[in-house]
Order: structure tokens, then C-alpha cells, then sequence
């Protein structure tokens, strides 16, 4: 999260420098830490009720916040990361169209406000209140991540794609 956006953006703009990023960056994980020092409190009967077994079970439990945090935050973080680095790496390698390299970050905009809300929800159930810190300053950088990719769509499309795709759906390559 955040590897390719902020490389692309310190090399081929001058909208943002490092500097800036990390003081953004810096509160951010301030704010958060701040919010989840008084917001965390343990809700010992929600937890381990039982589930059944399969995807929509997986899924209904982690939005009710019935789940431990580490089972609802760590599968769609890998899901989510390796969705990001697949469509960079088809986008570098001219296989895969503007449109279609954003539809798919559409797609992926519900699953992440699913995530939001069932990270939010399942880390009252954690103890270990770093941990809860952790998952929620890597959600709030998933929707950084978005906001980034954004821009490069509708301001910077030539850092990640070439001349002829950029002509093709936009009309001229500036």
C-alpha cells in the first residue's frame, strides 16, 4: 500500500514531496492513535459465538464485529495488496486499459468499506491495543491509497500509462 502511488508521485510530479507526505502521514497515525486510546473497550460477549462454516458465515461475522481483529483484518489486506500490485504490474506492462485499471479499483472500493467497518467493529475484541492501532492506521492508508490513485487517473494518467492508451481514452496524450 502506498509503494507505488508515493514512488510515482515523488518521481514524476511535484504535488506532493516526501517531506510533506510524511508530516500527512505523521498526523494521520496521531489522530488514529489518539481515537483508538479511549475507544477501545472490550466486548467479551460478542466474541466467540459460534459461526458456521463458508465465505458469507466468514463475512456476516466480521461485520457484526464477532471475530478476533486479526481474522477480519488480515485476509483482505493480502487480498487487497496483491489486487493493487497485480493491476500496477498489468497496467506497466500495457495489458491493461485505464478504464479497466480503474473499474477494478471500483470493484474494490465496496469490499474496502466492508473492511472499514468490520476492522472498526471486530477491534473491540483485541487486547492488545497496538494492534488495533496498527489495523485501523492501515485501513485509513488504504483509503490514501485510493485517493492517490484517483489522481493519477483523472490528473496524471501518462505516470503509469503510455502515449496510445491515454490518446485512445482521453482523446489527447498531454
Amino acid at each position: 500500500m502506498l509503494i507505488n502511488t508515493l514512488a510515482a508521485f515523488f518521481a514524476f510530479t511535484t504535488v506532493i514531496s516526501p517531506l510533506e507526505a510524511g508530516v500527512i502521514l505523521l498526523i494521520t497515525a496521531y489522530a488514529i492513535y489518539l481515537a483508538t486510546a479511549k475507544d477501545n473497550q472490550s466486548i467479551a460477549d460478542n466474541t466467540h459465538k459460534p459461526i458456521g462454516a463458508g465465505i458469507y458465515m466468514y463475512i456476516h461475522a466480521a461485520w457484526l464485529g464477532r471475530l478476533s481483529l486479526l481474522r477480519a483484518f488480515l485476509p483482505f489486506f493480502v487480498i487487497f495488496n496483491s489486487v493493487l500490485f497485480y493491476i500496477d504490474y498489468r497496467a506497466e506492462m500495457i495489458r491493461y486499459t485505464i478504464s479497466s485499471w480503474f473499474m477494478t479499483l471500483v470493484i474494490l472500493a465496496i469490499p474496502l468499506i466492508w473492511w472499514t467497518v468490520s476492522v472498526w467493529r471486530c477491534s473491540y475484541n483485541q487486547t492488545h491495543q497496538l494492534i488495533t492501532y496498527l489495523c485501523r492506521y492501515l485501513i485509513v492508508l488504504a483509503y490514501y491509497e485510493y485517493i492517490l490513485r484517483f489522481m493519477i487517473r483523472y490528473y496524471y494518467p501518462n505516470i503509469w500509462f503510455d502515449c496510445q492508451q491515454i490518446a485512445i481514452e482521453l482523446g489527447d496524450c498531454f
